[in-house]
């Protein structure tokens, strides 16, 4: 089955940030960032903290 492909506010997907910031105007696409969030280990974050303390 097929989606369509359709954009929704990236500020949906802030959770994955650990910089979380705020950008209304910038669109995604839902089926591809869903697909991505699914693929993630459920406390990940971007950047990866131990990358941050090297």
């Amino acid at each position: 089955m097929n989606q369509q492909s359709f954009t929704v506010m990236s500020d949906l997907y802030n959770r994955i940030f650990v910089n979380q910031v705020s950008t209304p105007e910038l669109l995604v696409d839902y089926t591809v960032w869903n697909r991505i969030l699914q693929s993630l280990p459920k406390e990940y974050k971007l950047p990866d903290e131990p990358v941050n303390y090297v």
